[in-house]
């Protein structure tokens, strides 16, 4: 059975090509700036105590706190965490760069897409979906 090559990309796909390398490199550039990672959640609550006397249990707004919790799944379990101010700061930030992580990873997935429907048409790379 004869071998097919990949056809050799016309002046249009080569400049396609050129701006998706641009925007990959780009997009890689993204990636090494961003900083320490973590998964989770960080949340800030106000607490009532268990005294039944305190102002906390009859009036909202002298409930004890705010009180920051870094929450996450570990093997399908949530855990939960009680951070000092200092810390909810760190894990506020980790959070906010995994989430920059994660959607510069699908932007090179979606440029990767498109090269791949360049280079090996679009027939091959449905079938790669």
């Amino acid at each position: 059975m004869p071998r097919q090559s990949t056809p050799t990309p016309g002046p249009r796909q080569k400049r396609a090509l050129q701006g998706y390398e641009r925007a990959y490199r780009k997009l890689r550039a993204e990636l090494a700036a961003v900083g320490f990672i973590c998964p989770g959640t960080v949340v800030s609550q106000r607490l009532r105590c268990g005294k039944p006397t305190c102002a906390c249990q009859t009036d909202p707004d002298r409930r004890h706190g705010p009180y920051a919790y870094w929450t996450t799944k570990v093997k399908g379990r949530t855990v939960s965490r009680k951070l000092t101010p200092d810390q909810a700061k760190l894990y506020t930030q980790w959070i906010r760069n995994r989430r920059q992580l994660d959607r510069t990873l699908r932007k090179m997935r979606t440029v990767s897409e498109k090269v791949a429907a360049v280079l090996l048409g679009k027939a091959v790379t449905a079938r790669l979906s």
